[in-house]
Formats: C-alpha cells, sequence, structure tokens
C-alpha cells in the first residue's frame, strides 16, 4: 500500500505544480490514477513501436533480449515525466552495469499527439543522444492510442487525460522488465536509486547480467513491494547461515568418520600380518640333510 500511496503523492505533486491542471483535474478522476499490475503481468511483444528517428519495430526488437526499465511518459510534459526520465537515467547510469549491454532504458508515450521530434527532444534534454561509441541503450518510442491503451493495461497503469490543458495526470513509476517481456518489479520513479536498479535488472536478468556477488546479495536481500525497494532478509539470512552451518557440520562428521574407517582398516591390516604363518625361505628348503654319525 505505501508504494500505492507514495504514487498518488506523486500525481499531488503534478497537480499541485500548475493551477490550470488542478481545476481540470478532479479528485474523484485522481482516485483512478495509480499502478495495479495484473497478476503474471506481460507486454504485447508484437506491438509495433516507432522510435525517434522513424524506424518501427515490434516490442521484442526493442528489449533485443536484454532486461529493460520502462518508463511511460508524455514527451510534451512540462511537469513530472521530465524528472522522472532523468532520475531512471541517473540512477542507471551510477548502477555499475553496462548500457546496451546489461540493460536497456525504454521510454513509451502516453499521447498519440507526440511527434518524433518531441520524443527527440525529451530524450536529449533528460538523458542526452547516444555517442555512436557504445550499443544503443536508450530509446524512446511512439505508438498510436490503440498500442498506448494495450501497453497502459498491461501493465496496469492507470492515468487522467485534462483535454484543456494537454496534459496527463499519471503516477511516477519505473518498470522493470525481463528480457522475454514480462514485468518483474514496479519502482517509484521519483526515488530510484543505483543500488535498487542494479538489483532489479539483475534479478530480472535472471543470471545473465550482474556478477557473482550481485547474485550472493539478491540471497541475502529480498523486494519490498511497499516501499518498492529492495533490503536485508532477516529470514533468508537465517536460512542460508543455518544451511551453512548444517553443511559445515556434515563436512565435518564425514571427515571424522572417514579418518575412523581408515584408521579402523589400517590396524586391520596390520593384525592381520602380525599373524600370518611363516613360509619357509629357499634357503632352509635346499639344506642339506646331516651325515649319519660314524
Amino acid at each position: 500500500m505505501r508504494l500505492r500511496q507514495f504514487f498518488a503523492m506523486a500525481v499531488l505533486a503534478l497537480l499541485g505544480a500548475t493551477d490550470p491542471l488542478r481545476a481540470a483535474v478532479t479528485q474523484g478522476d485522481l482516485g483512478s490514477v495509480g499502478v495495479a499490475p495484473p497478476p503474471n503481468a506481460a507486454l504485447p511483444l508484437n506491438l509495433p513501436l516507432q522510435s525517434d528517428d522513424g524506424g518501427v519495430k515490434p516490442l521484442r526488437f526493442w528489449l533485443d533480449g536484454k532486461p529493460a526499465i520502462l518508463v511511460l511518459a508524455d514527451y510534451t510534459c512540462r511537469t513530472l515525466c521530465g524528472p522522472v526520465i532523468s532520475i531512471v537515467s541517473d540512477a542507471l547510469a551510477h548502477s555499475g552495469l553496462r548500457p546496451g549491454t546489461d540493460f536497456h532504458l525504454i521510454v513509451v508515450g502516453l499521447d498519440p499527439k507526440d511527434t518524433a521530434s518531441d520524443a527527440a527532444r525529451m530524450k536529449q534534454a533528460q538523458v542526452g543522444l547516444d555517442d555512436g561509441k557504445s550499443p544503443a541503450a536508450s530509446y524512446f518510442l511512439r505508438s498510436d492510442a490503440v498500442g498506448i491503451v494495450a501497453m497502459t493495461k498491461a501493465l496496469g497503469f492507470s492515468s487522467v487525460y485534462d483535454r484543456d490543458h494537454d496534459q496527463f495526470a499519471h503516477p511516477a513509476a519505473a518498470f522493470v522488465i525481463t528480457p522475454d517481456g514480462r514485468l518483474a518489479r514496479t519502482l517509484p520513479g521519483l526515488s530510484i536509486d543505483p543500488v535498487t536498479v542494479r538489483l532489479a535488472l539483475v534479478d530480472a536478468g535472471k543470471g545473465a547480467v550482474g556478477t557473482w556477488t550481485d547474485h550472493i546479495r539478491l540471497l541475502c536481500y529480498g523486494y519490498d513491494p511497499a516501499s518498492g525497494t529492495y533490503s536485508v532478509a532477516i529470514g533468508r539470512l537465517l536460512a542460508l547461515a543455518s544451511g551453512a552451518t548444517i553443511a559445515i557440520l556434515a563436512l565435518v562428521i564425514g571427515l571424522i568418520l572417514r579418518r575412523e574407517y581408515l584408521a579402523r582398516r589400517g590396524g586391520a591390516n596390520a593384525h592381520r600380518a602380525s599373524t600370518r604363518p611363516r613360509t619357509p625361505t629357499i634357503e632352509w628348503r635346499r639344506q642339506e640333510p646331516a651325515p649319519p654319525p660314524a
């Protein structure tokens, strides 16, 4: 519930940032804004999406078999969307993961009226343009009204459109997507940090992303859906400690039993050697008989 409340607070901050929008969006409208992903949420991988350079490819192409952070944004937004994208991009830049190799940042426009130029301006302002020296990591994509509805429905993302001022009241959320297009985590877009985003992407990558230390940390950390962060899971630590203790005890007992077995085996071999009957030597068998007495 706390994560949902955070999203609502973000929307309230948006409403408070501009008086005209406050007048157009009612409290009843605000009640419908939020993020409630369906169970086992999965994205429509065949959904065609257009990049800021005009290329149209299905969502599967943009994921490229890698985990991704996905943000839904209005490319002409003057309040919330820019800060969310900037915070997410900064967290990714300081996560230590390799952009374009370990993850992609995918932004999908909420407004079907936004143009490729709108998407390009938002990308340059909040992320910067790709330098061309490394694999592309950030995609700012667009779709038509039908495609946007399919995307938002798949994620359980609800927003309210203000026709008078051409803006959206929407939650500030960042979605962690697995390489096969499933929703892994929902993170608060305004408070995401490098550690959380790294662990979320490593978790979503299912062993293909991150170092062995990351995977060990995931054994000790658990995702808290209430706060949208990873924290130390005491239960997991206790279970790991108990398992390690049992494994060490089993190893010690096994070594002791093996040592006793080898000792008994060595003693038995020595006993058999000491009680074995002696056989005549070659010299004794060839000894000449004593001469008869004169």
